[in-house]
């Protein structure tokens, strides 16, 4: 036996238990572990060290869990607000389409009235409708701009969660 087949069958080895290895190579490391006592023991080893470290009871202190169950729920209420922003974002989507429209489709009939009272050429309607189309995102964006958000990101929850977790 050469040096690859033992190099070969260590890596082997060190994957057949984590990733998981092909059948092929399966069946090659069974024949090369038969023949092969260095490696065979090597495997035995291996076999030994997986089992004591499953055996050793880890034990983590309640800070730890604490600061752990902490940043779950803080995770757990941004998924909740993120959720939430996403049907707020889809409603106002939803109103910004009709009001849109609605907005068109009044100018479109009371400036073709206008447009007809006044002796005014009908082509002069239809920037109005596209001024109105465009009206109800032009307010929202002036509002927007106008009243900013809170000055803090995330809610007040997430707020004191972080206070608190600063304490522990």
């Amino acid at each position: 036996m050469n040096g690859q087949d033992h190099s070969r069958a260590i890596d082997l080895l060190m994957c057949r238990d984590i990733e998981g290895i092909a059948d092929a190579d399966g069946h090659w490391l069974e024949v090369h572990l038969q023949e092969c006592e260095e490696c065979a023991s090597f495997d035995r080893a291996l076999s030994d060290l997986a089992h004591a470290v499953r055996s050793v009871t880890v034990m983590a202190p309640a800070s730890l869990v604490e600061a752990t169950r902490v940043r779950i729920h803080l995770r757990a209420e941004q998924l909740r607000e993120q959720q939430a922003r996403t049907m707020l974002i889809a409603v106002s989507f939803c109103l910004g389409v009709v009001t849109s429209t609605l907005t068109a489709w009044v100018w479109w009939k009371f400036g073709g009235w206008v447009a007809q009272s006044l002796g005014l050429p009908s082509g002069i309607v239809e920037p109005g409708v596209l001024l109105f189309w465009l009206l109800p995102a032009i307010v929202i964006a002036v509002l927007l701009v106008a009243y900013p958000p809170a000055l803090f990101e995330g809610s007040l929850v997430q707020r004191y969660m972080k206070d608190r977790l600063r304490g522990i």
